[in-house]
């Protein structure tokens, strides 16, 4: 008898331990101060696939979360916060306070500066290889580490050639990521506020203008999309971009959910050294 007891009371602890695994978590992230909602927030457990992004009006649902967790909450213009799991379900509205960021100074250049205008990256259309975004949760993004040949250099537009894409209500956020000292995607962002695109349906190239940010850079950087809203995992999967193979040293990365570790994409040594290059380029004067 007491064996039966103790069998069905770690029966229930378990399955009290399950639901607490599986709780979801909802609530809205605000400006300090006010009732403003801060829109694309990127919400998850830094080094886990356990992450999701605010929608445009703040709001959120992250699940998967262990008790033990803690979550990192973050945007540009926004000093990050870190909570407990047990924090985020005792009080899921989070404010966050605005940050001053620091614009990068812009010197002027001697006359012969950014005069020759070239493409930086892989920037073929037709391409013998397709890459998708593999993701697990919203916040997932992939990809490419650009080489600056000449420095500094003035970032006229970035691009992203999509082989096959049917669902047009996919939203995705452009970044540029500093790399750190050893050529790995950092978690710092270059642009200095949130660039967010749509994809037409069809075979297209996604190109975003930053000539009006005056974008110069002197090092260089990690250009990814990140998937922030539409669609659920299975379609953002059938979201093809195109690429090819070669001894090019711009570098695949991949994260699976927001706050996620970054993963080097690889096709291993069975290509004879030979790597995965992705169709992201960037436009550039130098």
């Amino acid at each position: 008898m007491r064996l039966l007891r103790f069998s069905t009371m770690l029966f229930f602890l378990l399955l009290l331990a399950a639901g607490a695994r599986a709780q979801a978590i909802s609530g809205v992230i605000m400006k300090a101060g006010s009732q403003e909602p801060v829109p694309f927030v990127n919400i998850g457990v830094p080094g886990k696939a356990v992450g999701t992004v605010a929608d445009e009006q703040g709001r959120y649902r992250l699940s998967g979360a262990a008790p033990a967790d803690t979550v990192r909450i973050s945007s540009i213009g926004y000093q990050p916060r870190r909570l407990t799991v047990q924090a985020l379900l005792t009080q899921p509205n989070v404010q966050l306070t605005e940050n001053a960021v620091a614009l990068r100074e812009v010197k002027g250049k001697a006359k012969g500066y950014f005069q020759r205008t070239t493409r930086l990256g892989f920037d073929k259309a037709e391409s013998s290889t397709n890459t998708n975004l593999n993701p697990s949760n919203l916040g997932s993004e992939l990809g490419t580490v650009v080489r600056l040949r000449h420095r500094p250099t003035k970032v006229l537009n970035v691009n992203f050639n999509i082989n096959d894409n049917k669902a047009a209500d996919l939203l995705f956020r452009v970044n540029l990521y500093r790399l750190r000292p050893d050529g790995t995607p950092s978690n710092d962002k270059l642009l200095v506020c949130d660039v967010v695109v749509r994809p037409r349906t069809g075979t297209n190239t996604v190109a975003v203008d930053l000539t009006a940010d005056k974008f110069i850079l002197d090092e260089d950087f990690f250009l990814a999309l990140e998937w922030i809203g539409g669609g659920d995992v299975k379609r953002v999967n059938e979201l093809l971009f195109s690429g090819g193979i070669g001894y090019a040293n711009n570098d695949l990365y991949e994260r699976k959910a927001s706050q996620d570790n970054w993963e080097k994409v690889s096709v291993g040594a069975l290509m004879a050294g030979m790597q995965l290059k992705l169709a992201f380029w960037a436009t550039v004067q130098d």
